[in-house]
């Protein structure tokens, strides 16, 4: 068995049912209680066993291929491998966020032993041919993954252009046509919306454009940013007492109050944003705020997970799979915003170490739950937990 083969061997235990333990935690830090594992090797290796399980596992069926007079039936197209870079991971912004999944840990621990095939893994999807057959198939497809797998793509590119590694200039180089496109589109997009969509699930707008504020933060943008900056304002600038009480919804793996709220201390001056926080959110000790301090529900699904890792079919099991991995996926994007939120605030201001101790809480649910909903929740959880771990140990994603 080659290296390779080994540590792929080692990377596919996650993708067995029972077969994962969460992370150790850390130690709390100072005035935070219940803290959540560290950024270490050994959290690293867990975490990135997840994406390196999936990024050769072609997509899911699509849930629609029945339709109401007749059946629909799909093929794979011949050599996808060679015309598609992402693939793998259910569907294609999964494949996305698992590709910078392993880019971000690599670039946080160069040592990390499963490096090696990690840059296999991007040789392989990243290359020339691969990406033309990218460019080609969303220059057909403009409204594809629209905006949430587009911000995912700006902050994987914004990754390897900002990286210090003799591989990573030619990973940018490939990746620029493809995102020049998406982050064109993305500005006319916001430029024609009218109002902005408030869902906790993949078309929040709030979520797009800070993830993309944090691309360009890495890597300028100079005709996005300003309209990146310009559509928070507009959509959120004069946004009072959020619902809060609508929190949760069932599928949610985003809190609009919360996303809100750390976008626009992205985009606003400390002394403008503290009072728009006060008339935004509830006091953090309130039954305002009660829905947002508890982590989310994530208990079982209707039916059992099935057996040895086998291709899920049945489409009532797979979106009960999905709802439940959403809602463990949710405490790991609350305690992400919850930080920006905290990280804004003046250090004097006493919902700042509230706001940590939440955040520390919420992630630790996340990582004891985050195995619990199968491939289903596998393919994707482990990228947000990245992005909660990177937040915590340095203050910024870029």
């Amino acid at each position: 068995m080659t290296a390779s083969a080994a540590l792929l061997a080692f990377a596919c235990a996650a993708d067995v049912p029972g077969s994962n333990t969460a992370p150790d935690p850390g130690s709390a830090p100072d005035g935070v209680e219940d803290s959540a594992p560290a950024l270490d090797i050994e959290t690293a290796l867990a975490l990135a066993a997840m994406p390196l399980s999936c990024v050769d596992r072609p997509h899911a069926l699509r849930p629609d291929r029945e339709g109401y007079l007749d059946d629909v039936a799909y093929a794979r197209r011949r050599g996808f491998e060679q015309e598609r870079a992402f693939y793998g991971c259910w569907d294609w912004h999964s494949a996305v966020n698992s590709t910078w999944t392993m880019v971000r840990l690599l670039k946080e621990l160069p040592e990390l032993p499963v490096g090696p095939l990690i840059r296999e893994k991007l040789r392989d999807h990243l290359s020339e041919a691969a990406m033309a057959g990218e460019l080609q198939y969303l220059t057909d497809n403009p409204a594809f993954e629209r905006p949430y797998g587009w911000a995912w793509l700006l902050l994987l590119h914004a990754e390897f252009a900002s990286w210090d590694d003799p591989d990573a200039g030619t990973w940018a180089e490939r990746l620029t046509p493809v995102t020049d496109l998406v982050a064109e589109r993305l500005g006319d997009y916001l430029a024609e919306l009218e109002t902005p969509v408030r869902t906790g699930v993949h078309p929040n707008t709030a979520f797009a454009v800070a993830m993309s504020l944090q691309a360009t933060a890495m890597v300028a943008r100079p005709e996005l940013e300003p309209v990146l900056r310009g559509a928070a304002v507009r959509f959120f600038g004069e946004d009072r007492r959020c619902p809060t009480a609508y929190e949760p919804g069932r599928s949610d793996f985003v809190s609009p109050c919360l996303e809100e709220a750390a976008l626009m201390a992205m985009v606003m001056e400390r002394d403008d944003f503290v009072p728009w926080l006060d008339g935004f959110l509830p006091p953090i000790d309130s039954d305002g705020f009660a829905n947002l301090r508890n982590p989310a529900p994530a208990g079982p699904s209707d039916e059992p997970p099935p057996e040895g890792g086998a291709v899920i079919t049945n489409d009532s099991l797979r979106a009960a799979l999905g709802a439940r991995s959403h809602l463990i996926g949710l405490a790991f994007t609350r305690a992400d915003g919850m930080l920006r939120i905290a990280n804004a605030l003046p250090a004097d201001d006493p919902r700042v170490v509230p706001l940590r101790t939440l955040a520390s809480e919420h992630a630790r649910a996340g990582f004891e739950t985050m195995f619990d909903a199968d491939y289903a929740g596998s393919h994707w959880i482990g990228s947000f937990a990245v992005r909660y771990l990177v937040q915590a140990t340095k203050g910024s994603i870029s």
